[in-house]
């Protein structure tokens, strides 16, 4: 039936330069090598997988984001006192800093905090993992939809190195976690609908509505690309409605609060916070263009930016930034926390295997591979409706697409290529950018993005525990807007007395949050945490820096009793 899809490549002779006649090799296996040898290959991929994601995860990404920060303190208020941090019992949406965070990865967080403790490793224990598991299930999924094991495996090796997603793997980033439910989902649905089993449609529902319920972006694109696997699979759906029942309840059921909360003024606050569209964009786009351009151009904008217009160029523009070269190959993302940003995205000698893999599609005998095609079509779009583009967190998803397209380009390479030169050349260069990679990644990283990853609130905090106690207050200065966040996480704070002391961003305990332009001069004897650069009429105690060595925070006393 046309809507399962049982994508094969064709079987046609070797001299043909069919994909099926690849030899055996020790990166791809061979379609002849023995279920040993693959499972082998698979395992090892897994291991390396791990230790991509799990080496000097507690130090590298150098500090806890204030992000990480706030997931990890809310789940370990959660596991005390059933509540967050904010005194919401078991919320379904977390406040956080005001931009209203969604709740699966706050809840994973849970048993890994409650069995490691509040620690850097155990708020990232859970993207780590299920980003490697998720190199595992890409394995079933590729096997699935192409019959082909070698290119299955090959896949999961593109994904177990993908800069990109190592990157989001080795941080407390909820994207990673919706990637795995989302690469899950696809899975057994395909299961569910090779088998007609009900089972599996269920678990597939429940998977993706865990995706739309892990970050922001999967709100928009897990429902388009359930409606394009739907529309694929038209002739199936058609005549086995009965058995789809259930999941479809199941579904809008799990999804309502979603629905609810999206329209809802919290939902709306952070979209609007970040849009691409806004009234004041238009206008300035408006007369920056009447500024540049020449008299007789002039009358265009009036057309130009009529707003239907002009969103529609954001949109086109931001969704073409994320299929960029500089973007994918070259530079990749600019934020620090999202990419090595010296290199792309994924590496640059993919972008030879992506347009090798064009030549490959036209061998593809069964539309399977167009799950791929669509989902790297939809991939960006959530992306395109805020600012800035490209951004690499918002599509993590195009990820799964570009490793297929690598492996498929590599696979056709190895099956074409009439000598071992050709192929050891393909390998050397592929290690090589590998081994650069991995340099970047675990020598000049932790202290070249020290500053964006927050690096310095753990010196601080320490600090101040090392002083405090000759001290009735504490006022710390907000050079990152939310440093009490930094004071009980890493104090392990106990979530039910702050909760007793309606401790707020602002106070708790002994704790005062101020801005640079406080006076903090008639205070009485206080210990002040201020920036590196300012300068304070007081006693100097101590610096706190960054794992890099750079200076942060100044300890001072300040006043007298």
């Amino acid at each position: 039936m046309s809507g399962v899809i049982n994508s094969k490549f064709k079987t046609s002779r070797q001299k043909q330069g069919s994909l099926a006649s690849l030899p055996a090799s020790p990166s791809l296996g061979g379609r002849s090598g023995p279920p040993a040898a693959k499972l082998i290959i698979f395992v090892a991929i897994i291991v390396l997988a791990l230790a991509l994601r799990f080496y000097k995860l507690d130090t590298n990404p150098p500090g806890l984001n204030w992000d990480e920060t706030v997931f990890g303190y809310d789940a370990y208020s959660i596991s005390k006192t059933g509540r967050d941090h904010h005194n919401r019992f078991m919320p379904l949406f977390f406040e956080s800093f005001g931009d209203w965070k969604l709740p699966v990865y706050h809840y994973l967080l849970v048993p890994s905090i409650k069995t490691l403790g509040l620690s850097e490793f155990s708020v990232r224990l859970p993207a780590a993992l299920l980003g490697s598991i998720t190199v595992g299930i890409f394995f079933f999924l590729i096997k699935k939809i192409t019959k082909n094991i070698n290119l299955a495996l090959a896949s999961m090796l593109f994904l177990a190195i993908s800069p990109w997603h190592i990157q989001f793997s080795r941080g407390g980033f909820e994207s990673t976690a919706g990637l795995f439910f989302t690469v899950s989902a696809v899975y057994l649905l395909l299961t569910g609908i090779s088998k007609k089993n009900t089972l599996f449609l269920v678990l597939a529902s429940l998977f993706f509505t865990l995706s739309i319920y892990s970050y922001h972006a999967y709100r928009i694109f897990t429902p388009l690309f359930v409606v394009a696997l739907i529309i694929l699979n038209t002739s199936f759906f058609k005549k086995n409605l009965r058995i789809l029942l259930l999941p479809g309840l199941l579904a809008l059921l799990l999804t309502l609060p979603m629905i609810i909360f999206t329209l809802s003024p919290n939902g709306r606050a952070r979209a609007i916070s970040q849009s691409a569209f806004s009234k004041g964009g238009v206008e300035i786009a408006r007369f920056d263009f009447d500024q540049k351009s020449k008299k007789p151009l002039r009358f265009l904008s009036k057309y130009l930016f009529e707003p239907p217009v002009y969103y529609s160029q954001i949109a086109l523009k931001g969704y073409l930034d994320h299929f960029r070269p500089t973007f994918l190959f070259l530079q990749g993302d600019q934020t620090g926390r999202h990419s090595q940003v010296d290199m792309g995205q994924i590496y640059f000698f993919e972008a030879v295997l992506i347009l090798a893999s064009l030549f490959a599609l036209k061998r593809l005998k069964n539309p399977g591979h167009k799950i791929m095609i669509i989902w790297l079509l939809f991939a960006p779009i959530p992306a395109t409706i805020v600012t800035p583009t490209p951004h690499a967190y918002r599509t993590l998803q195009m990820t799964i697409p570009l490793a297929f397209f690598s492996a498929l380009g590599a696979y056709y390479i190895f099956a074409k290529a009439k000598h071992y030169a050709a192929r050891a050349a393909l390998v050397f260069v592929a290690i090589y950018f590998f081994a650069s990679f991995t340099h970047l990644l675990f020598s000049h990283y932790p202290k070249k993005f020290a500053a964006d990853w927050q690096d310095g609130n753990r010196e601080m905090v320490k600090k101040v525990q090392q002083y405090q106690l000759n001290y009735e207050k504490v006022y710390i200065t907000n050079i990152n807007q939310v440093p009490y966040i930094f004071v009980l996480f890493y104090q392990k704070y106990d979530p039910a007395k702050f909760i007793a002391e309606n401790g707020t961003k602002d106070a708790f305990n002994k704790y005062v949050f101020i801005d640079q332009e406080t006076n903090i001069y008639n205070k009485g004897k206080i210990l002040y945490v201020a920036p590196s650069w300012q300068k304070v009429d007081g006693t100097w105690l101590a610096a706190a820096d960054d794992s890099s060595g750079r200076h942060i925070y100044s300890l001072w006393e300040v006043g007298k009793d």
